[in-house]
């Protein structure tokens, strides 16, 4: 069984959506996922470094003292 769960919940799964523009826009490719989830690991990627960062920075400043 197939389960597109990128579009489930939301406006895609409301009783408004049975037009066909708006059901085609939930559809959703696998490059879409892919990118999605590239997308996501990037940001966490990039949110964990900025924590160390700031973490090395502060102890530096504090042994600098």
């Amino acid at each position: 069984a197939y389960v597109d769960t990128v579009t489930l919940g939301g406006l895609c799964s409301s009783p408004l959506a049975g037009g066909p523009l708006l059901s085609a826009l939930c559809r959703l490719a696998g490059g879409q996922a892919a990118a999605l989830v590239f997308l996501f690991l990037t940001a966490l990627l990039y949110l964990a470094s900025s924590i160390v960062c700031i973490k090395m920075w502060r102890h530096e400043a504090a042994r600098r003292r």
